[in-house]
């Protein structure tokens, strides 16, 4: 069996993730490279589609079951006219990561079996997430 983190230079692995599956890079090229070697068999996974700091689940694209290489082709897509629509804004994607929303039960549960989502990293995006966890966006009620 080939370790998929032998063919990646700077894919970094959740520690103890025995399924491969869970990880953050800064190479869009690597991060597309991972989803197109995931396995066809996942709970599910989700993406938005949305350059919005904070998007409800209208903006979400999620695919259940069955990852087929159309639906990856898919995913790709969007990452790829994301990152383009964040470099217009002057805000690039500084980190693509594939997490489990189980968390660290996540690392333990066979793909089929666990849901994930994909995150995009750009600074106004974690500005925006300090602001918030400050209490300076107003209250949430």
């Amino acid at each position: 069996m080939i370790k998929l983190k032998d063919l990646y230079e700077r894919f970094e692995f959740v520690k103890g993730d025995e399924y491969q599956i869970q990880g953050k890079t800064n190479s869009m090229q690597e991060f597309v490279t991972h989803i197109k070697n995931l396995p066809e068999e996942l709970g599910s996974i989700k993406v938005t589609n949305s350059t919005l700091s904070f998007t409800d689940s209208s903006h979400d694209v999620e695919f259940k079951k069955k990852f087929t290489s159309a639906n990856k082709a898919e995913v790709i897509k969007i990452i790829r006219d994301l990152s383009i629509e964040f470099k217009k804004k002057k805000d690039p994607i500084y980190q693509y990561e594939l997490r489990s929303y189980y968390g660290t039960i996540g690392k333990q549960r066979p793909p089929a079996e666990n849901k994930f989502y994909i995150s995009l990293q750009t600074k106004a995006k974690d500005d925006f997430g300090d602001r918030m966890s400050r209490g300076m966006m107003g209250s949430l009620d």
